[in-house]
């Protein structure tokens, strides 16, 4: 018990100044990026919420129109959402 208390003491003398030794803070800079959200994606965003919520009051598929509103409401939303993630994929590709 005696020597694992002694190792136990060695190793804090050896430990405890590289433990507590003040570091320097580095300044934290934060990368500058433009908004990701410009106008026309907001348009977009808030579009593609409205555009399901209207044409469900029109087709009301809660009385057996689940069909017709998927390929009215949420198929142009879900087309159009997926040719723009890959047209930006091609634009990061190019940069």
């Amino acid at each position: 018990m005696e020597i694992l208390l002694i190792i136990v003491v060695v190793l804090a003398i050896f430990m405890l100044p590289r433990l507590i030794a003040r570091r320097p803070e580095r300044e934290l800079q934060l990368p500058v990026h433009r908004s990701a959200l410009t106008g026309r994606m907001r348009f977009a965003i808030v579009a593609s919420l409205l555009w399901p919520a209207l044409v469900a009051l029109f087709l009301k598929p809660w009385n057996n129109h689940w069909l017709s509103f998927f390929y009215i409401a949420v198929g142009p939303v879900a087309l159009i959402w997926a040719i723009y993630w890959v047209l930006s994929g091609f634009r990061k590709e190019r940069k």
